[in-house]
Formats: structure tokens, sequence, C-alpha cells
């Protein structure tokens, strides 16, 4: 599993909370649309946990723009209601990213004018690419012959 496959599971999430709304990944132009959304990773990083194990860390955040009146102001009570929309529809313990389940946080700070933001947090373990455990695999994978169960019979004469 990659980061960027647990991206697109929130956005998949995000796309059926909000169906009509705009969702800008990576790129939030200048002249964006109200009411829309900026989805973006801050940090995808790994980490070795052990000689086969990588400890992978994820976190992104969602930027959620109000939809503003004629004056165009925004309402902050209707950011709080969006970032509650987003807190509940992630609060399940775990998302399905393929065959797995990872559990995500979710924390939301309060709105400021005009914008509230949603942070989302994950790690997990993965196998190390590449990697071949020469204990267990087959010797023609490893090139290091399997350990053998032998009995030794010492005597001892005096």
């Amino acid at each position: 599993m990659t980061y960027q496959d647990l991206t697109e599971a929130i956005a998949v999430r995000l796309s059926q909370l909000w169906p009509g709304r705009m969702i800008y990944r990576d790129f939030c132009p200048v002249n964006f649309m109200r009411p829309s959304g900026f989805r973006y990773v801050t940090d995808a990083s790994g980490e070795n946990a052990n000689i086969w194990l990588v400890r992978w860390s994820y976190e992104a955040e969602l930027a959620i723009f109000a939809a503003t009146d004629d004056y165009d102001i925004e309402s902050t009570e209707a950011l709080r209601f969006e970032q509650l929309a987003v807190l509940t529809a992630f609060a399940g313990p775990s998302i399905a990213v393929g065959d797995r389940h990872i559990v995500l946080t979710v924390d939301a700070a309060s709105p400021g004018p005009g914008e509230a933001y949603v942070t989302f947090s994950a790690s997990w373990l993965d196998t190390r690419a590449g990697y071949i455990d020469d204990d267990t695999a087959p010797e023609s994978v490893s090139g290091v012959p399997p350990i053998e169960n032998y009995n030794l019979n010492v005597s001892v004469k005096e």
C-alpha cells in the first residue's frame, strides 16, 4: 500500500460526503469555487521499523471553503457544520484501503474567517520492498540453503 492509495480512499469518502462539491487536489487556483475544498498531503515519510519492516507516516489537510452571501461574506457557523460533517464521515475506527484497514485520525481546529481545516493522520507498517528473509525463503530465491534439523549423537568413551 502506498500513501497515494490512502489519499485516494480519503478522496472517495469526501466525494461521497459532498457529491456536487469541487475538491481541489494538490493545487487550488486563485479564483476557486465556493463552496469547495482543497485536499493536500503535508507529510508522507517512512522510517525503518526493523530489518524487514518500514513504518509509514501520513498527514494530509483539507481546507474547507464556505459559500458566501451577496456581500462575499462566509458563515463561520456553516464552516463548523461542514467540519463536523467531515469529522463524522471519518469517525469510524479505520478506512478501507484496498484489502487493508488503516486507522485514520482526524482533527479539526476552530474555523477562521472564510475557511476551516481538517487534518488526517495515519501510520502503518509495510514490508520493505525487495527484502528476502534468508531464513524462510526457498534456496532458489535467497541463495542460502534452508536450515535443516539434524540429530547429533555423541558418545563419550571412558
